[in-house]
This record gives C-alpha cells, sequence and structure tokens, in this order.
C-alpha cells in the first residue's frame, strides 16, 4: 500500500505540473484594435500597441461569471471572466514586435451615477460651475509633485504662490510620494484620479462618497479610492479646509468671470441643433484654478435624466493682449472642445467601420514624437480632428467673417505645428465647405458620411 500511495503521490505531482503549465490564451494582431465579446456585447478595444505593458482592467459585471471574448484579423480566443478570479491571456503584437500580456478582473457592477428625483428637480437645464472642495484638495497635492513641475499645473497666479508657501512643508507627506509615485508610473492616471476626486465631498474632518458619484471618469471602479485615507490625512495636518474656505472669494471670482465670458449653454443650445440625437439634461464644468491643460469629458445616465460633465483648466489665456472677440473665441475654446465629445463621439459610433478604413493608415494623419500619436487608433483620431473643426463650425456661426477666419487660422495652425495633426487644415476646410452648403434642414450629424469619404480619398 505504500508503493501504491508514493506512486500515487508522483503521479498526482506530475499531474498538477501539467496544470501550472497550462499555456496562456494567445491572440495575434497586425492591427491596433481586436474585437471583444462580453457576456455576448460586442464592443472594440482600441490602442493594442499603445497600451503599457503588462496590461490589468477589472469590468464591473451583472453577474458572477460571463464568457469573455477576442477577436482579430487573424484568430480568436475564449474564456471566463469570474468575480474574485484573474483572467490571464497575451497578445502578440505584430504591428509592434512584442508580446503584450494582460491580467483581466471583474468586480459586482455599481452604477457610476444615481440621479434621484430630488437630483433631477434640482438640476434640470442647468449649466452648473464648479471648484469643488475634494477636486482642489487633489490638485493641491499633485502640484507638489515633480508632475507638479511640468505645465500640467498652471502658476501664473498669486493663488499658486500662496498655494506653495502654505503646503511646501508637506511636499513629503505619504499622500504627495503616492501620487507622486503613481504619476510617475503613467501621466495618464491624472485623468481619472483627478475626475474621481468629484465623486467625494468633506464630512468634517472626514472625505466620504457624496451619494450622487461611485465615480467620474471612464472605468468601471473609482481610481482614488485607494487613495482617499492619506488624501484625508493631508487634509487635517496642512490645514487644508481652512485654506479652501480664505481662498472661496477667488474661487467665486472665477466662476463668475467663467459663467459671465463663456457661454455654455449657448455651446449646448448650438451643439443639440446639429446632433438632435443627443440631449443632456444639464451640464457641469468642473474646474481649478491649479489645471494647466489635461482636459476630460465624460456623461452620465440614470433614471431618465442625462448629464454631460467637462474637467477643464480655467481660461485665463487672451484676457488682455487679444481684440475682445477673439478673446472670447479663444476663451470658449477649452470648454466646447470637450462639451462636444459628448456629442460628436455618439454620432462617430455609428460609423466606426467607415471611419477605421478612411483614418486606417493612421501615419497620414498623425506626426510622429507630436501630441497626435496620443490618437492612436482611427475612431479616437477621427474623434479629435472633428472635435476641433466643430470649432471652426462654432465660430462661423458666432463671429463676423473677419473674427471667425483670425479664429479658423488660429486653430489650424494649433492643430498642424503644435500638436502634429497633419492634414487636418484640409479636413477642417473641408467639413466648413460642406457645412456652408448643406442642404436646407441638414444638420452636421447629417455630414458625416460626405467628411468620413472624403478622408478615405486622402
Amino acid at each position: 500500500m505504500r508503493v501504491i500511495a508514493v506512486y500515487l503521490l508522483i503521479f498526482l505531482r506530475i499531474i498538477d505540473g501539467f496544470a501550472q503549465t497550462k499555456p496562456i490564451p494567445t491572440i495575434h494582431t497586425k492591427q491596433n484594435f481586436l474585437i471583444m465579446y462580453l457576456d455576448g456585447e460586442r464592443d472594440k478595444l482600441n490602442g493594442i500597441n499603445q497600451t503599457l505593458n503588462p496590461f490589468s482592467y477589472n469590468f464591473g459585471l451583472t453577474k458572477p461569471s460571463v464568457p469573455f471574448r477576442l477577436v482579430s484579423e487573424k484568430d480568436s480566443i475564449s474564456m471566463f471572466i469570474r468575480y474574485g478570479e484573474t483572467t490571464d491571456f497575451r497578445v502578440i503584437r505584430e504591428g509592434k514586435g512584442d508580446t503584450l500580456l494582460c491580467h483581466f478582473t471583474s468586480h459586482e457592477f455599481v452604477k457610476a451615477a444615481v440621479f434621484t428625483d430630488t437630483y433631477k428637480k434640482a438640476n434640470e437645464g442647468k449649466t452648473v460651475v464648479e471648484i469643488p472642495e475634494t477636486y482642489e484638495l487633489f490638485n493641491i497635492v499633485v502640484a507638489l509633485t515633480e508632475y507638479g513641475k511640468t505645465e500640467a499645473v498652471y502658476k501664473k497666479t498669486d493663488y499658486y504662490q500662496s498655494m506653495m508657501q502654505q503646503f511646501t512643508p508637506y511636499k513629503n507627506h505619504p499622500a504627495v510620494r503616492t501620487l507622486d509615485s503613481l504619476l510617475a508610473k503613467s501621466g495618464d492616471s491624472y485623468h481619472p484620479l483627478k475626475m474621481d476626486s468629484y465623486a467625494y465631498w468633506f464630512e468634517g474632518d472626514q472625505i466620504r462618497k457624496g451619494g450622487i458619484y461611485d465615480r467620474v471618469s471612464w472605468g468601471d471602479i473609482n481610481e482614488l479610492t485607494p487613495y482617499v485615507p492619506l488624501l484625508e490625512q493631508f487634509a487635517k495636518q496642512s490645514g487644508f479646509r481652512a485654506f479652501y474656505q480664505k481662498n472661496n472669494q477667488y474661487y467665486q471670482s472665477l466662476i463668475l468671470d467663467f459663467q459671465k465670458n463663456v457661454d455654455v449653454a449657448a455651446m449646448k443650445i448650438w451643439l443639440e441643433k446639429q446632433f438632435p440625437a443627443t440631449h443632456y439634461s444639464a451640464v457641469k464644468v468642473i474646474f481649478s484654478p491649479l489645471v494647466g491643460w489635461n482636459q476630460s469629458a465624460n456623461h452620465f445616465s440614470d433614471n431618465g435624466f442625462t448629464e454631460a460633465q467637462m474637467h477643464i483648466n480655467f481660461p485665463f489665456i487672451g484676457q488682455k493682449s487679444q481684440p475682445a472677440a477673439i478673446a472670447r473665441g479663444q476663451r470658449m475654446t477649452i470648454a466646447f472642445t470637450e462639451l462636444n465629445h459628448s456629442y460628436l463621439n455618439p454620432e462617430a459610433d455609428k460609423y466606426d467601420e467607415s471611419i477605421s478604413a478612411a483614418f486606417g493608415d493612421l501615419s497620414k494623419w498623425t506626426t510622429p514624437n507630436t501630441p497626435s500619436l496620443s490618437y492612436g487608433n482611427a475612431l479616437s483620431c477621427f474623434e479629435e480632428y472633428m472635435n476641433y473643426a466643430l470649432v471652426t463650425l462654432l465660430y462661423y456661426d458666432l463671429f463676423d467673417t473677419e473674427t471667425a477666419e483670425k479664429l479658423r487660422l488660429s486653430t489650424e495652425n494649433g492643430m498642424v505645428q503644435n500638436r502634429g495633426f497633419r492634414k487636418f487644415r484640409e479636413f477642417d476646410q473641408e467639413l466648413l465647405r460642406l457645412y456652408k452648403t448643406r442642404k436646407p434642414g441638414q444638420t452636421v450629424a447629417d455630414l458625416y458620411p460626405a467628411i468620413i469619404a472624403w478622408s478615405a480619398k486622402q
């Protein structure tokens, strides 16, 4: 019996060895995207070649186990994603010449936003402009990091100087060191962390979820949640809440200036006329005087209520040196180019396949070593071309011809020379031509097939 037991033990170890060396599912692609089926629903996994290696993602699922399938132009793989388990697979990135290792996990789905009837009644039809307290706390901590030494933080104000005077003694606080480490690994983490801070508010000295948003950025989890205790500790030790109250008058002056000079309500009216399939019950503009760039946007829907959010920098630009009309246009651009994504993107999704064909060779549309390369797939590149081309159309409708032309030239120069969108000038002028010669009753949404067809010929 002992001999049998020994042989059985050896056999089980051999079997276990085979189980441990089970090959990881692998898919091959030369393209920059994969088709993804999660519980039967089709979506795109874009920007494969720009994805950091290894890549991890946590899905919010309504069931504890769902089938998951990836399809490329060459092959496909199938597996399951389950609560509390990690699903691993590899992508052979033939276009890049390496292998991407992916780790997918999941958790129970939680709505990003819950809009109660009371919230709906209070916000229906409104444009809200805010400098939230927890949002400002996050941006102050960022300003103390190495990332904060870049132009991501706006430094040309007395406010910045007074902020640094108060909080520099806390630059080695664990909250600062932790965010510094996260931002050093990837500057792209700034967007979701900053946006997700809006889900929180102060309750005394404690930071709590505000009861409306679980998260504000685009993922299935609030990226800031693990670091909230550190931010709470920083706020207590540094006297942040007293500083925020002391500067409340300054914050209100910026909000009033924005409301007076940047007519977001007029932008919304224009966009909903041009994209009649899309409507938002309310719009929120969220900013900090410390944000230098890195604007972002998102939108939410619940209980028959839709909300578009813009997370932007305050438009300090052009207030003194430019003619009033030019300054007005420049100051509107920052907000408009975030708000319009909530309209133009849903429309672009309808033409995903034709856009992928027209913008398939991104080297024709972007320039190496420029910001344009961050738009690493056909859809996002097209959307950014449309984003700033819509600015030209708005100028055409709002301003006199001379002002509109000056603003158009400035936009085109910035997009081509500074950002590297090599064909933007031609794209912009073609969309303007289509807009000027459109048939009665036609909208910008109606012009999508024509501008995509033009793009395909380039």
